[in-house]
């Protein structure tokens, strides 16, 4: 199955933190002072390792990252309901953008809830993201499916998937997953199918036993 770490997602978001840093200044061209007035090395200043926010996230970190990071590193503590909280917050400061919503499924998903799992990736897909992160979505949805035990359903989000990888060849994926998925689907209802034919009989003979039983008692209970 694919990998589905949430670092592995949330390296998009370090990429625009990391994008944003400001650039350290450079003294003025013919400034500098003579080696011996060099002063003593002065503390750095306590604002020098926070990073710079904007809230348009262009000039420094924006609302948004700040909570999708806050959360990714709460979910990789195991502070699920953390993680949870964070990604909701990050929601709220941009609905516009897809990660938020996928990060938000995933740990959902771990807290075993996967109703809101579902909810929180069905509403990504209308969402802005990169076309891997969309395939992403498609392929936890359907994984979803599958553990929700909806098998017309897991089978038709694994051809999504599929067809989507297909009409974005940019977007990597694995195709020959959601081929296989598919086939492992219809497996799994031939034999549900079967064995509630033969369920239905061992059933059946079940009931002729406890009916002859009976009526042998009867009998017995007669003759004395």
């Amino acid at each position: 199955m694919q990998d589905r770490s949430l670092a592995v997602v949330a390296s998009l978001a370090l990429a625009v933190v990391f994008s944003a840093a400001p650039v350290a200044a450079q003294p003025p061209a013919g400034k500098e002072k003579p080696q011996a007035a060099a002063p003593e090395p002065a503390a750095a200043p306590e604002a020098s390792s926070t990073p710079r926010k904007d809230p348009s996230g262009h000039t420094g970190i924006s609302p948004y990252t700040e909570q999708v990071l806050k959360g990714e590193a709460s979910f990789v503590a195991r502070d699920i309901p953390g993680a949870i909280a964070a990604f909701q917050e990050a929601i709220k400061q941009d609905a516009s953008k897809m990660l938020g919503f996928y990060l938000l499924g995933e740990a959902m998903l771990e807290s075993g809830n996967m109703a809101e799992a579902e909810t929180a990736w069905t509403t990504a897909i209308g969402k802005k993201g990169p076309d891997e992160l969309q395939a992403k979505v498609l392929f936890c949805l359907a994984d979803l499916r599958e553990r929700q035990k909806n098998w017309q359903a897991a089978k038709e989000a694994w051809g999504a998937y599929s067809a989507f990888l297909t009409s974005n060849p940019k977007a990597t994926g694995y195709p020959a997953t959601a081929a296989e998925r598919q086939k492992q689907i219809d497996r799994r209802v031939k034999d549900e199918k079967d064995y509630a034919t033969v369920k239905e009989r061992i059933v059946q003979r079940e009931a002729e036993r406890q009916k002859e039983a009976e009526e042998n008692a009867k009998k017995d209970k007669m003759n004395r």
